[in-house]
């Protein structure tokens, strides 16, 4: 599905939206550093509390540990309330630059307080069992996503972009 920006007609300031407001982010927060063992199937690597309203954290992943040849798959990262998993889960990839992965529904979640975790897949675990640490270092913000932020209204598809209506979808049976 593709999406295309548009400016807010709404913002009458004259400015750019960048110069009225600044994007709601927290700052990076160490959550935890963790070497993995064969052993850990889905493992907390630390606590974070979102901010109030926040829908979206985002979690930087920094690979500690390089290793040659290269061995590392993905591992399935996500943000664990009382109420589950309400960010979703990702695909993560160690990178020894770093990269930053993002969990958001397009909504806030219940529960503001939950647990990062991690869970390395079979492929990264065998290459552990052959002498490759997994050491990762893990760091999150959260800050809002959803809805148009700071006067750019963020338009689907399938949203006519001049009032915002939706569009009626037609299905058509060629047999």
């Amino acid at each position: 599905m593709s999406s295309q920006s548009q400016r807010n007609p709404s913002n009458t300031s004259g400015t750019e939206p960048s110069q009225t407001q600044s994007v709601r982010f927290q700052d990076w927060s160490v959550v935890g550093t963790r070497t993995f063992t064969p052993n850990d199937l889905n493992e907390v690597v630390g606590s974070f509390v979102m901010g109030e309203n926040d829908d979206t954290l985002w979690t930087r992943i920094t690979l500690l540990s390089p290793a040659e040849p290269w061995p590392w798959s993905y591992g399935i990262l996500g943000f664990r309330t009382s109420n589950g998993y309400e960010l979703g889960s990702v695909k993560a990839y160690p990178e020894v630059d770093s990269e930053v992965f993002r969990l958001g529904i397009g909504r806030p979640p219940y529960e503001r307080t939950g647990q990062l975790t991690f869970e390395p897949r079979s492929f990264n675990l065998a290459w552990i069992r052959n002498g490759y640490p997994l050491t990762l270092k893990f760091e999150c913000a959260s800050g809002v996503t959803s809805g148009g932020s700071g006067g750019i209204d963020v338009v689907n598809s399938f949203v006519r972009a001049t009032d915002g209506s939706g569009l009626r979808l037609v299905q058509i049976d060629f047999t």
